[in-house]
């Protein structure tokens, strides 16, 4: 210890400052450097825990978005099939119209030439039994003696069926 004296340092002094030293030293380590570790590692774990939970909702929303993607592909396929459907049935009910339209229009034209041709049969009948009645006008005024009406009709029935009078 002469030696330290020699120096102009106190031994006991020095002895005294480390020991206070190394004692402080335990002190802030056991309540400060300590708990500031503690700390820091809590607060550490809260930030991975809140990147790990941040990186779990990234994934879940880009799974929720590729469902949703998924889901809107599916609707759109839906409503392009409700669609050609609806065009489908459309094309088919325009078809059955104009078939049905057709069907009326034959109807209509069938009915008319049946019409026409009844009308054309009454029309030449009565014109055959004017013709007659002219014939017969015309015979009695040159054979000069009248018929009686049953050998009048019998004539006309004659003439009518194309025989020889």
């Amino acid at each position: 210890m002469e030696a330290l004296t020699n120096l102009g340092i106190n031994g006991t002094f020095l002895l005294t400052q480390i020991i206070h030293f190394l004692l402080l030293l335990w002190l802030l380590k056991v309540f400060v450097y300590t708990p500031v570790l503690n700390m820091l590692a809590e607060r550490r774990e809260r930030i991975e825990e809140g990147l790990k939970a941040a990186e779990l909702a990234r994934e879940e929303a880009a799974r929720q978005r590729a469902e949703l993607e998924k889901q809107l592909e599916e609707e759109r396929r839906q409503a392009q099939a409700r669609i050609a459907e609806i065009t489908r049935q459309a094309d088919q009910l325009r078809e059955q119209i104009l078939e049905e339209a057709r069907k009326e229009a034959e109807r209509i034209i069938a009915e008319a030439r049946e019409e026409a041709q009844r009308e054309r049969e009454r029309i030449l009948q009565e014109a055959r039994k004017q013709v007659a009645e002219l014939a017969l006008v015309i015979a009695q005024k040159v054979v000069g003696e009248t018929l009686d009406p049953q050998k009048q009709h019998q004539l006309i029935e004659k003439f009518l069926a194309g025989e020889q009078l």
